[in-house]
């Protein structure tokens, strides 16, 4: 019941609270509801408006109260971060800090980022509404509609509002962005309500606006998004279950938004939009403040190490010095080779490695039509290992084709093999039947070189190209055929009709529809050469078990065209019944109609199966066109022991009376689940917080990555680790919930994020596995030269020269490799992964050995090899101890080539045999490479007492280079040599056992029977 009360001093006798509640009564009790309210006319005056004269636009008093009582169709964007809190949030990173210039590119990242999300949504010119005020047609912007307008609904036109419609003629609308329904809506007096965000697919109507803005039930479900953080309510999520008792935990609170039966929100909820960090960056960041404690005792220990045996050798003993001003410089020397020290040991390049990744990443991943708005989501697709997708328009084409054709007695599968064998007259019949008997268009693409647009009924736009490709243009039939009576489609006949005008005296007949239906009316079949053959009731069904049946179980749509010749006056035949005007049919042909898979998904299924990761369809079609498409597309196979199931009983199975998950059920049935059918956008987000939420397999949850273009599959977007949102055909709240937007529709383009992703993870490893490697030599030599020479072989400022190698450049030249297809062939990262694989480590310990061996053998046997002076402190005078020397900058030089050969390595990470692949692809490398070794040039030769450098001969850069070089035979003795030895916190990639994945029912349970599950 809707009790209504009226404001003080207002006009209205209804609220926005009770317009509210009545669009979002119970289907089956809405018209009752209304009918309380007296109806259309009730309500009208309720809301005190004449419906044939519309709102007075001159009462401006009357006007402003509605959007004071109502408010106004005005949905306001999300805020945008301001710069001042992008920098903020770039300096919050203790290592930014160091290294600023990590934050400013995150900054300018961020900015563009938001700057092209806005660009994509940007409405190009204000939206104008037909509707009526003072008794005539007018035009309003959208946003001023108000609650009690009467607003004009075409084809085509894109519903601005909540409201009732009325005057309706033949109104179907599409509303599956709303509430997952796929069929065309009718829209009469048992259902008149509308709904903003929807599509008038045929007829016209006006309506009654009756919510607007964040009243309607679009702004609702864009209020529940907006602002809700998916980090904070699986921490929220995690909280709770600590404190959920044993007796309560096989059932999963189900968070999903409340619904009402025709999936329309009843409330709305806000969330908090609190900032968390990625798995990755948590990890980096764990990492970083482990280096930076070492680092930070090391550099302690050097200076403490640095100064005692400098005061002990100084103002100890028999020859013990006074003190005097000059030692403090040596103290200060100290205390800066500390520092230098703890900022070589202080990992900063690691952010800004992951920054220039993920920029890379992104930018790249916008040629694949990978438009991401939200920078995390990049890594999380590397680790994904279930991808949930739609079908229509993702893994098929989104358009209705023809695939067989039966004529005359024989099949066909194109137009042009039809049309070889179809006599002028059968094929005449056959093209005009179907211009003439539809309503569809094919219009010319607004994209030059783009394919048509189809508008209207999708299986007549099947029809219609099938003609066109046959060489007949319907729009001159249409035009040059007088049509003298219709009979329409109803869901009841499942049959249309139309009456064309032959003479005065003769008229024919066409006649579509159910296969079952129009054929059981056919009592003759038109053949290929023209002639008409009877056809009986055994022939009937010859045909139903050979035709109608095999391209049933193909998966398509079959529909019946027939026609019949009557000597009667379209006059006269508009008065006989529908009964009377349809029968004694010709039987013309029986198409086959399916929206196609598209030709590049099988193999980008194929491609996912062999990274590791199971792709299940989740659709709104009937569970056989759902089965043929997903076996066509190869998500399932025979006899594989998949499990399809509907919507229906998915929900029985899984969820308790208050709709909240029970998980032990739900894990019996996800690991088997490849399609759901008959699915509402409610399921899906049930679907994905389950798989969220389940610890049945050994490696954690799901990482779930999901598709949607509705405005309902917004929460599930939303919810899922990564959410792809349709860039065509997708509505502007499913965009704003998503993380990434598939800019042409394609699930090949989400392939090609798998990849980007797990190449942002591995280029990440590449880096860290170079740096630390420095890091070790780095600190371990300053370390021994402090404890025992007094002195670090390399200078404050060298070693600032090698950081700065280490992190920027190398960052650049690292974290720019492009991705390679090996990246899909292993399983995906679990989440709980280690940087630092097993092989990583064996690499890192014995290039780190031998590099270190190799330095101190020049550090303390050097001269002698080179024939040089020696260069340390205890062998020169106090005057020269801080000149320039070979000996030196050869220890100096060695250790830059090193670093510059072992950046050689690292860009292969998992004992790949050749490190040389792929580098003439990556342009990035090789100018930074260029770079370094041209700076290195300069610095030894050039920079004098600065660098702390003495110029080298040819051969003391040979010896370097070649010392420097053996880094890379070394890389293949250590292939060689077996990880097992390693700590256990290491873990490698695991390969793909392409034969035995996806895993079929056998493998799934005896999997799952370890956690003693039962699969049913």
């Amino acid at each position: 019941m809707i009790h209504s009360e009226q404001p003080k001093g207002g006009q209205f006798k209804l609220v926005a609270g009770d317009l509210i509640r009545l669009i979002e009564t119970q289907h089956e009790h809405q018209a009752e509801q209304l009918a309380k309210l007296g109806g259309i006319t009730g309500v009208a005056a309720s809301l005190g408006v004449n419906i044939a004269q519309g709102l007075n636009t001159n009462d401006s008093a009357d006007l402003k109260q509605r959007e004071d009582t109502f408010g106004s169709n005005y949905i306001p964007p999300p805020k945008a971060k301001t710069l001042l809190e992008l920098m903020w949030e770039a300096f919050q990173d203790m290592t930014i800090i160091v290294l600023t210039i990590s934050g400013i590119l995150s900054v300018i990242l961020a900015i563009t980022k938001e700057a092209q999300f806005r660009a994509l949504n940007a409405v190009k010119e204000d939206e104008k509404i037909k509707v009526i005020r003072n008794g005539v047609p007018a035009e309003v912007s959208k946003f001023g509609l108000v609650v009690g307008d009467v607003v004009r609904v075409d084809l085509g036109d894109i519903v601005p509002a909540d409201g009732i419609v009325f005057d309706q003629k033949e109104l179907k609308l599409d509303e599956s962005a709303m509430t997952g329904e796929s069929d065309l809506m009718v829209k009469n007096t048992e259902n008149p309500f509308l709904l903003s965000g929807t599509k008038v697919m045929e007829g016209l109507g006006k309506m009654l606006v009756i919510c607007v803005g964040e009243s309607s039930q679009a702004g609702i479900i864009k209020k529940l998004i907006l602002g809700k953080d998916k980090e904070k309510e699986k921490a929220k999520a995690k909280e709770a279950e600590k404190k959920t008792t044993p007796s309560a935990a096989a059932t999963t609170p189900h968070p999903d938004p409340p619904k009402g039966a025709n999936g329309t929100v009843e409330q709305t909820e806000e969330y908090d939009n609190g900032e968390t960090q990625s798995p990755l960056e948590a990890k980096l960041n764990r990492l970083t403040i482990l280096i930076g404690k070492l680092g930070t005792t090391v550099a302690l220990l050097v200076f403490i190490i640095m100064s005692i045996r400098f005061s002990v050798h100084n103002f100890t003993g028999d020859d013990k010095k006074e003190w005097k001003a000059k030692y403090i410089s040596d103290y200060l020397q100290f205390f800066i080779v500390a520092i230098t020290v703890l900022v070589v040991a202080i990992p900063e390049g690691l952010p800004l490695a992951v920054t220039i990744s993920l920029a890379y990443s992104v930018k790249k991943m916008l040629t694949d039509n990978n438009l991401v708005r939200h920078l995390d989501a990049c890594e999380t697709m590397g680790s994904a290992t279930t991808i949930c997708s739609d079908k229509t328009g993702t893994l098929t084409t989104n358009r209705m084709t023809v695939m067989q054709i039966w004529i005359g007695g024989q099949e066909f599968s194109s137009a042009s093999q039809a049309t070889d064998e179809m006599s002028e007259s059968t094929r005449d019949v056959f093209c005009n039947g179907v211009c003439v008997n539809s309503t569809a268009e094919i219009l010319p693409s607004k994209v030059p070189g783009g394919q048509p647009e189809h508008t209207g009924n999708k299986t007549e736009c099947a029809l219609l190209q099938f003609v066109r490709d046959c060489g007949v243009d319907y729009s001159n039939v249409r035009a040059n055929t007088e049509i003298g009576h219709m009979l329409t489609f109803s869901s009841k006949k499942k049959r249309m009709s139309v009456v064309v005008k032959r003479s005065a005296s003769t008229c024919r007949i066409y006649t579509k529809g159910a296969t079952e239906v129009v054929l059981g009316l056919c009592s003759k079949m038109k053949r290929l050469d023209g002639s008409v053959a009877s056809l009986d009731g055994n022939q009937k069904d010859i045909i139903g078990t050979s035709i109608i049946e095999k391209f049933a179980s193909q998966g398509f749509r079959t529909l019946c065209l027939s026609y019949r010749d009557v000597e009667t006056s379209a006059e006269e035949i508009s008065q006989w019944s529908d009964d009377e005007v349809e029968k004694d049919l010709t039987c013309i042909a029986i198409v086959g109609i399916e929206d196609p898979v598209r030709k590049e998904v099988p193999d980008s299924i194929k491609l996912c199966h062999r990274a590791g990761i199971i792709v299940r369809m989740v659709t709104g079609d009937n569970i056989t066109t759902a089965r043929s498409i997903a076996g066509k597309c190869g998500i399932i196979s025979p006899n594989d022991g998949s499990l399809v199931i509907e919507g229906q009983e998915f929900r029985t199975r899984v969820l308790d009376g208050n709709g909240n998950i029970i998980q032990s059920e739900f894990d019996k049935i996800w690991p088997l689940l490849r399609v759901m059918a008959r699915s509402s956008p409610k399921d899906k987000y049930t679907l994905v917080t389950g798989l969220m939420q389940s610890n049945l397999m050994p490696y954690g949850p799901q990482v779930v990555a999901v598709t949607g273009d509705g405005t309902n599959d917004a929460p599930a977007l939303k919810k899922a680790n990564v959410g792809f949102a349709m860039g065509i055909s997708g509505t502007a709240v499913a965009k704003d919930a998503s993380d990434i937007i598939l800019m042409d529709d394609n699930f090949t383009s989400i392939v090609g994020a798998i990849k980007w992703g797990r190449n942002v993870y591995d280029s990440i490893a590449k880096f860290l596995m170079f740096q630390l490697t420095v890091n070790v030599v780095a600190i371990s030599l300053a370390f021994l030269g402090a404890v025992i020479l007094e002195q670090s072989p390399l200078t404050a400022v060298q070693l600032l020269w090698v950081n700065l190698i280490m992190d920027s450049f190398a960052s650049l030249a690292l974290a720019t490799e492009p991705p390679t297809q090996a990246l899909l062939e292993r399983r995906p990262y679990p989440k709980t992964k280690p940087l630092l694989s097993k092989i990583m480590t064996k690499h890192i310990v014995g290039q780190s050995i031998y590099q270190l061996v190799i330095l101190l053998l020049l550090t303390f046997v050097g001269e002698k090899m080179l024939d040089v002076p020696s260069g340390r402190f205890q062998d020169l005078d106090e005057d020269h101890k801080h000149d320039p020397t070979q000996h030196m900058t050869v220890i100096f030089n060695t250790f830059v080539w090193m670093q510059l050969f072992n950046e050689l390595n690292c860009r292969k990470i998992h004992d790949e045999p050749n490190v040389l692949e792929g580098l003439l692809g990556n342009r990035v490398y090789i100018y930074v490479t260029l770079l370094q070794i041209l700076m290195q040039l300069v610095i030894v030769q050039c920079t004098g007492s600065f660098f702390n450098c003495e110029p080298l001969t040819a051969g003391q850069w040979g010896v370097s280079i070649g010392l420097g070089a053996v880094s890379m035979p070394l890389r293949v003795v250590l292939r060689c040599l077996s990880a097992k030895w390693l700590p256990a916190f290491c873990q490698d990639a695991e390969a793909v056992d392409v034969q035995s994945f996806p895993p079929t029912a056998k493998a799934v349970r005896k999997g799952s029977s370890q956690k003693a599950i039962m699969l049913q």
